[in-house]
């Protein structure tokens, strides 16, 4: 393991769900500006994001595409603008965020772009008018109305981000914390471990008692033994434990089988790709 200083960059690895972060937003309030910022500086730390554009949506349900982005997705994000709550596609996603979170324990990470988080919880304010608006048109029941308030009412109260509580709202120092936050979250440095792991703890910890604590040497660890005896899982928890404290850190297994068959250059182009979130 060869690894560099630390920060919160990472290469993306994969998982089960298709999407990471499912980022809902009103499209002529962000779409243009923050929220395409925001959804470029996630894809760019290697975080796969679905990005929903309500105002492109036909009709009035919702798509079973939307619903399964919205159920793989491990976080939601709402960016909370003045037109969130006019618009009832964004509605209709929170609400389903909501399910999401209380049936498979999705989280939601709220965005409070230009309103304060109490217009959301007691939908005051324009979030007060716009559901007067959705009343007095007559074309929702009582029971979506109140599906909508209630959603907004949880997430209202949900620990986020208050733009306007920033300094200065420096926008790009925003976006940064967001991603960096997110990327904790998701723990893209962790390599995937069987739930079934038995007798490590003690190599674990001879392991890490020879790396030793932190110091700018490199450090060159061999962990050896027979076939089939856990050393590449060994390896894993070790890299688990270690690449959070790392800016650039990669995870290259099989180097033996990999070099024979793909050669070299091969292994070379990955170890580069992964430190530099490229693909291919």
């Amino acid at each position: 393991m060869h690894l560099k200083k630390k920060k919160f960059e990472d290469m993306a690895l994969s998982s089960s769900f298709d999407y990471e972060v499912f980022l809902s937003f009103r499209g002529p309030d962000t779409r243009a500006g923050f929220a395409d910022f925001l959804y470029v500086s996630l894809i760019d730390a290697g975080i796969r994001v679905y990005r929903d554009d309500e105002e492109l949506r036909i009709g009035e349900e919702i798509g079973p595409e939307l619903l399964e982005a919205i159920e793989q997705s491990r976080i939601s994000i709402p960016i909370f603008s003045k037109g969130y709550a006019s618009s009832k596609w964004c509605l209709k996603e929170l609400v389903h965020m909501v399910e999401c979170k209380k049936n498979r324990g999705q989280k939601i990470m709220p965005i409070f772009y230009d309103v304060e988080p109490y217009e959301v919880r007691f939908q005051t304010g324009g979030y007060g008018q716009a559901f007067i608006e959705h009343e007095s048109k007559r074309r929702y029941s009582d029971g979506t109305i109140s599906d909508w308030k209630a959603a907004l009412s949880e997430v209202g109260t949900l620990k986020g981000w208050d733009l306007q509580s920033m300094p200065n709202r420096r926008e790009g120092d925003f976006v940064k914390t967001v991603v960096k936050k997110v990327f904790s979250e998701l723990k893209k440095g962790c390599l995937a471990l069987s739930d079934c792991l038995v007798n490590v703890d003690n190599h674990v910890s001879e392991i890490m008692r020879t790396i030793g604590p932190w110091t700018d040497e490199t450090r060159i660890v061999g962990i050896h033994g027979m076939g089939g005896v856990g050393k590449t899982t060994l390896a894993k928890i070790i890299y688990n434990q270690l690449s959070p404290d790392f800016e650039h850190h990669c995870f290259l297994s099989n180097i033996r089988e990999t070099s024979n068959v793909k050669g070299v250059e091969y292994l070379q182009n990955q170890l580069i790709s992964d430190i530099l979130k490229r693909n291919g």
